[in-house]
């Protein structure tokens, strides 16, 4: 069995781990989790990156090629 990130494991997460930010071009709406790299409004389409988004751990964590390597298949 594979051990979780702490950081992806719901169970740590508080109550700010969830949260809502407007949307840069259009104002809209937009739900995050607080590992969501990236996220698409739904009034308008435009895809940006998730503001609250903290990538401290990539600097000490034994997997943390495999979260890079997630964050470039979101930049595509």
């Amino acid at each position: 069995m594979t051990k979780a990130c702490p950081g992806q494991d719901t169970r740590y997460w508080g109550p700010d781990s969830i949260y809502d930010v407007n949307c840069p071009s259009c104002g809209g709406e937009i739900e995050f989790f607080k590992n969501d790299p990236t996220r698409k409004c739904k009034e308008c389409g435009e895809k940006f990156w998730n503001p609250k988004l903290d990538l401290g751990c990539l600097e000490w964590c034994n997997y943390a090629d495999k979260c890079t390597e997630i964050m470039k298949e979101e930049e595509k």
